[in-house]
């Protein structure tokens, strides 16, 4: 039995939106830098930005979990069960699936009651998120990068991908 763990700080900290919501991104991460900035504090800060949430949610975008299942069939197998938690502490995640190879990036997605993709977020960038449903209409967010693209822009993710993920 296969088995995915996401830390949950590492909750939608790279995370794929609707495409509409580009602008929002950027300013977050404008803001979330300058905070950042003014609130650093030797190896750490005073006080924690809070990511607003975007006006446009992926659930809007109505993609099933068979439809998504379907797409990364033979690129990401899905996991069998997936559990988040800190330190020692786990904890099954009931509407949440994973995918992806033996000891490589994964892929989760959070689902709401009817089987629809309400949050879709990584481990770490990776390529085979261009083989997603919908991409013409997703954004990747990396906002511990502070960087934003659409998947559709095919050059400008390849960079992201070297710089911050592979290189």
């Amino acid at each position: 039995m296969r088995e995915a763990y996401y830390h949950e700080d590492d909750y939608c900290m790279i995370e794929l939106l609707p495409l509409d919501n580009l602008q929002h991104c950027l300013t977050q991460m404008g803001e979330q830098q300058a905070f950042a900035d003014a609130h650093r504090s030797g190896a750490g800060w005073t006080d924690m930005y809070v990511i607003k949430a975007p006006p446009s949610p992926l659930r809007a975008l109505g993609l099933t979990t068979e439809r998504l299942r379907l797409a990364l069939d033979h690129a990401l197998p899905p996991y069998d069960t997936v559990y988040t938690g800190y330190s020692s502490y786990r904890v099954e995640c009931k509407n949440v699936l994973a995918f992806g190879a033996d000891k490589t990036e994964t892929l989760f997605a959070g689902l709401d009651e009817q089987g629809i993709v309400c949050d879709l977020w990584c481990s770490d960038g990776m390529p085979q998120l261009l083989l997603l449903p919908l991409k013409e209409q997703l954004l990747l967010a990396d906002w511990g990068a502070g960087f934003a693209c659409p998947l559709a822009d095919g050059e400008l993710f390849a960079r992201y991908l070297q710089e911050y993920e592979l290189g």
